[in-house]
């Protein structure tokens, strides 16, 4: 096996060995990978974050040893809340997601300019992404898709979540609408076992999800109340409880 640590500020990850291909997620500057194959100038890779699997360029990420694998995953993670800058002493620098792994600039190289913001809850970091338009497969606050957008803010918030809805929705307990509170996840589907929405519970009975852009709307038993439209968009299916 041959591991990787990704030392640019963004990379996608497609679903097949092909700058055409779909992109299916992205991997953060600092986040670590396990190589599983290659073809030609790509690599089939697994996150060592969320386990997501995918194709990415062998020119995306720095090569690494497994020892230095192992040091690097058992290091405390810390992780920007804001875009932020990052540099080395060839004055090569980057403007990173918030979002990325900053805990490893060192590891890198790398020194980091500090302007994160201390968000007090996942609320006041959900709605740092209000208005960022959707992306299939994105997760920053420059285009992200439903799944994307609640992991990359709970992973902010310091838990780690998995990449798509439906594995997101077997993560927590169980509880119901009327007992949920800010930082709940609600799921959306034609049925319990085919979800493909999700969104982040917030005050009022509220919802902040990804659809078109970043947005808020009302949440009622039926599902998502469209405050422009007044209309049922999704159809709920589960609310769980991921933090106390």
């Amino acid at each position: 096996m041959e591991y990787g640590i990704v030392n640019l500020n963004l990379v996608p990850v497609r679903k097949k060995n092909n700058a055409k291909s779909e992109m299916i997620s992205q991997l953060f500057f600092g986040e670590t990978l396990e190589v599983v194959s290659k073809k030609n100038n790509w690599c089939l890779v697994i996150s060592s974050l969320d386990n997501y699997k995918g194709w990415v360029r062998t020119s995306h990420f720095l090569s690494i040893t497994k020892v230095d694998y192992i040091k690097i995953n058992r290091k405390e993670k810390k992780f920007s809340s804001t875009d932020i800058l990052v540099f080395n002493e060839k004055f090569k620098d980057y403007k990173v997601p918030a979002g990325s792994m900053i805990s490893n600039c060192k590891y890198l190289g790398f020194s980091c300019i500090f302007n994160d913001k201390n968000f007090h809850s996942l609320e006041e970091i959900a709605l740092s992404f209000l208005n960022s338009p959707y992306l299939w497969g994105g997760k920053t606050k420059f285009g992200t898709d439903c799944s994307g957008f609640v992991q990359s803010v709970f992973k902010i918030y310091g838990k780690i979540l998995p990449r798509d809805s439906y594995q997101q929705a077997l993560v927590g307990t169980e509880i119901n609408l009327e007992d949920s509170k800010t930082g709940d996840l609600a799921f959306f589907g034609k049925k319990i076992d085919s979800i493909t929405h999700v969104g982040i519970v917030i005050s009022n009975n509220r919802i902040i999800h990804s659809s078109g852009k970043v947005r808020i709307d009302n949440i009622v038993n039926e599902g998502i109340l469209n405050v422009d439209s007044k209309k049922i968009s999704h159809e709920l299916q589960s609310v769980r409880r991921i933090v106390n």
